[in-house]
């Protein structure tokens, strides 16, 4: 599964291009994304969510949060659908980056909670 998410317009005054290759997110800065309680939420095309941090408890709360903010209904079944994976992140000439599957021993993997939108 690879997903690839938009550029940023940075304008003609926007911060210096970011490194082409792969990388490890730390902050929500990295991602260009929101942080919804605290943890960096990313929305990708097609609508689903990344939500970069471990705990499922932490992510649930972010995903709550991130709800809450688009007034969007949450349900059970949208918590039960919120899964754990393995990713890597790769940015692309261009300024966007894609998301691929990875196995947790693959030194740039970055683990997520993921809900298809």
């Amino acid at each position: 599964m690879q997903q690839r998410t938009k550029a940023l317009d940075t304008g003609e005054h926007g911060p210096a291009p970011l490194p082409v290759g792969r990388f490890l997110p730390t902050t929500a800065e990295s991602l260009s994304a929101e942080s919804y309680a605290g943890v960096p939420v990313v929305e990708l095309d097609g609508g689903d969510l990344v939500i970069l941090i471990t705990d499922p408890d932490r992510a649930a709360q972010a995903l709550a949060a991130y709800a809450q903010a688009y007034d969007l209904s949450l349900d059970d079944r949208a918590l039960a659908r919120l899964r754990s994976r393995w990713v890597t992140f790769e940015r692309q000439p261009e300024g966007d980056w894609l998301l691929d599957d990875a196995e947790p021993t693959d030194d740039l993997a970055t683990r997520v909670h993921y809900l298809l939108g």
